[in-house]
């Protein structure tokens, strides 16, 4: 645990640094400036994430525009950055910590969208919190963030360094897929499952979710081992280890990445009677189209669900957004439509304190049974969300496809 932490914490002291931050402790007035108000989105706009950021965007720009631009007296800009590194498309701490500090820094500030990863929000989280600014992302599934169940050293207090909760996200956490896993396995029968990471310290703490919740649910836990997962590595040993225990299935908790390719298709090849559970990091083309046969016996957990799943009242915003955007978008344009439509109405609820960001940040944390895009859900005092439904996907012709949904309660 203390080798997870202290490669978290040197994530934000470099960012931070990267930034030109120095140190975290940014304080911002409790009230933005007048009656103009900016909302900030951060999102990988760039690389693997791009199309699904763009979606979330533009669902955050819809909503805007369907509240007219303005919360009563107030007027609401908003301001669309970028958190990938230019030159390559990857996640950038240095580039998230420097979108963190410009929101943090600029008076009229009301709130802050972001990030899509749970890397990128344990980056932005602490510059956010102590400018005392509402943060709301439509992902970042760490448990960390809100919870000390299973995480690293001094989480989630060393995400919020002003001492308050100013943070929720509205996909379901680690907790809730890890429920979805215990309940997958029991509608496919699983009596036995070997449990995986591939040491990231953002996946470790799914990974021993998995293995209580699989335990609690009657399945016997195999195994369950850390394993670097990197591009070139044999997997013999760990495929071998995993056969002698009879393992009816494998869950892996890590990335989508050449490794984890390799390791899927060489424990298909070995055990093909196997089934291959993985998480929603791995939920990506680039894997699904590359892992061949190990296909077939592949279920991935996801928060995002057929659209079909969502209230009637998704079905007219998707519309309204093909006619704004044209293209087909995906579930994932809901979830930007509501981080953006859940802060207007905690705007609004703040009444004429609907410009004080203490205000807003209470305002948010009181939402309750909220009929949304989303479908109806509360937010926790933790930050987490009520929502209760998560999917599965299958691979068919190399894609990864909704199979079905599971509803944990």
């Amino acid at each position: 645990m203390r080798a997870r932490w202290a490669c978290l914490a040197a994530l934000i002291v470099i960012a931070a640094a990267a930034a030109g931050c120095g140190s975290i402790s940014i304080s911002g007035a409790s009230e933005a400036t007048g009656s103009q108000l900016a909302i900030y989105s951060s999102l990988p706009l760039q690389g693997p994430s791009a199309q699904v950021a763009q979606e979330m965007v533009n669902g955050e720009r819809l909503a805007l525009a369907d509240a007219g631009g303005h919360v009563g007296r107030l007027r609401v800009g908003f301001v669309s950055l970028d958190d990938a590194d230019p030159s390559t498309g990857k996640l950038d701490p240095g580039v998230t910590a420097a979108n963190a500090k410009m929101a943090a820094q600029d008076s009229s500030t009301i709130a802050y969208l972001g990030e899509y990863s749970s890397v990128a929000t344990a980056v932005s989280l602490p510059l956010i919190n102590a400018a005392g600014i509402l943060q709301v992302s439509p992902g970042s599934p760490y448990v960390g963030l809100t919870s000390s169940l299973d995480a690293g050293q001094y989480e989630p207090q060393r995400f919020y360094p002003s001492g308050r909760r100013t943070f929720g996200r509205l996909q379901p956490g680690d907790p809730a897929q890890a429920a979805a896993q215990a309940a997958l396995m029991r509608a496919l029968g699983m009596r036995s499952v070997y449990v995986v990471d591939d040491q990231n310290p953002f996946q470790v703490p799914l990974a021993e979710l998995v293995r209580r919740d699989a335990e609690r649910a009657g399945i016997r836990v195999a195994g369950h081992d850390s394993v670097p997962i990197a591009s070139g590595t044999v997997f013999s040993g760990e495929v071998e280890k995993i056969s002698r225990t009879g393992a009816q299935a494998m869950f892996f908790a890590g990335g989508p990445g050449p490794g984890s390719i390799a390791f899927w298709r060489a424990l298909h090849g070995a055990e093909p009677q196997v089934l291959l559970l993985g998480s929603s990091s791995m939920v990506s083309e680039a894997f699904t189209s590359a892992i061949g046969a190990a296909a077939a016996s592949t279920y991935l957990t996801t928060p995002a669900l057929a659209l079909g799943q969502y209230p009637r009242a998704a079905a007219r915003m998707l519309e309204d957004y093909r006619r704004h955007f044209g293209g087909d978008p995906g579930p994932y344009a809901l979830y930007g439509y509501e981080a953006m439509s859940v802060v207007l109405a905690a705007i609004r609820r703040a009444g004429a304190r609907g410009n004080d960001r203490q205000a807003v940040i209470e305002s948010f944390f009181a939402t309750r049974n909220r009929a949304s895009v989303l479908g109806s859900y509360s937010i926790q005092p933790d930050g987490e969300t009520t929502l209760s439904r998560y999917g599965v996907d299958r691979v068919q012709n190399g894609r990864p496809v909704f199979d079905r949904a599971i509803d944990i309660g």
